[in-house]
């Protein structure tokens, strides 16, 4: 087994030098849609289905006025830029419902500072993600930056408002409308488990949900109001090898092996050993789905309707076939060589 960036693995499972490698939602959908490979199995943290979490719209229950389908000059809080709780998800929803359009630049974050009246979008003034210097001002006016007022709209923790729980105390704390955060931020954040003064005054019926459909709910309604449903990682193959890559898995699983002994089997090494979690399945795995159809019904309809509101984005997909491709930028795969087995279906 081999530890890999994510161009890589492509090229890798592209020229047959791999049997298979692990990927993320998102990397799923461009690993199929650009380089037609599939899906043989999914991970399953709850052993029933592929569900890692809903992406989901909080905001607070005295907003009596608020829609999804009527957000235009509202203002908002991502957990950072690029994410896909905080970005791929609410834009991508937002495009879908004709309620944003995008340029022939392409240009999301024009058009989404167009869109709000003003927002917290930790990293959006990063270079990375704003080269020229000329994304909108207003994506970082509901940022507060550290206690000294240093650090704003900064793409780490020091912006107070960065990630999933400085989303959900931009829209505590009145900087904003709407937060878009996981279905389990507000219960990571509450009943002391977040000791800060926010969070510690913060009730569950502070906050309600905010549905794709223009309806409101409550926080423990996330399975029927949520913008998506984000899947698990899945193993990626070439399409001629799904079937034998899911029967070399599904066997090595029927020996009620844990998945522990399944990495130790194919690398030979245990994954304590390897020096950090997550090596080639999340530790959080209990089960190995087999994936019947397509990578999209991996996916998911919703999830894939999202993804593709960004197509006409050039990032990287010619990137990640050139040598300029900075590959310690992106999250590293973990790939299955390709003698791992050669049982046919």
């Amino acid at each position: 087994m081999t530890r890999v960036s994510f161009n890589k693995a492509l090229i890798m499972r592209k020229n047959g030098t791999a049997d298979a490698s692990t990927m993320y939602a998102d990397e799923i959908y461009t690993a199929g849609f650009c380089y037609g490979l599939d899906v043989a199995v999914g991970e399953s943290y709850n052993g029933v289905d592929g569900v890692n979490y809903y992406v989901v719209a909080l905001a607070r229950t005295s907003s009596s006025d608020l829609s999804l389908l009527e957000m235009h000059e509202r203002s908002s809080c991502h957990p950072g830029m690029r994410t896909t709780v905080g970005w791929t998800v609410p834009i991508g929803f937002l495009v879908n419902t004709s309620q944003i359009s995008v340029d022939e630049q392409c240009n999301f974050p024009h058009a989404v500072g167009d869109f709000f009246g003003y927002s917290c979008v930790p990293g959006v003034k990063d270079p990375e993600h704003d080269p020229k210097g000329n994304n909108p001002r207003n994506l970082c006016e509901a940022c507060i930056g550290d206690e000294n007022d240093r650090h704003i709209c900064a793409n780490n923790p020091r912006e107070r408002h960065f990630g999933e729980a400085g989303a959900l105390r931009c829209v505590a704390e009145n900087l904003g409308d709407v937060a878009f955060v996981k279905h389990t931020t507000v219960f990571d954040n509450m009943q002391g488990k977040n000791q800060e003064s926010w969070a510690l005054d913060l009730e569950l019926e502070d906050l309600k949900l905010l549905c794709p459909d223009g309806r409101e709910a409550n926080l423990f309604q996330h399975e029927s109001c949520h913008l998506a449903v984000v899947p698990t990682n899945a193993v990626v193959v070439r399409l001629e090898d799904k079937c034998r890559v899911y029967k070399f898995l599904e066997r090595v699983q029927s020996m009620k092996f844990s998945l522990e002994v399944l990495f130790l089997h194919i690398s030979g090494q245990r994954s304590v050993n390897y020096g950090q979690p997550d090596v080639l399945f999340s530790d959080s795995t209990k089960k190995l789905l087999r994936v019947m159809g397509t990578y999209t019904s991996w996916l998911g309809h919703t999830y894939t309707t999202i993804l593709k509101a960004f197509e006409c984005e050039e990032i990287s997909l010619d990137a990640y076939q050139t040598d300029e491709f900075d590959s310690n930028k992106v999250r590293q795969h973990h790939i299955i060589p390709e003698e791992m087995s050669r049982d046919g279906c």
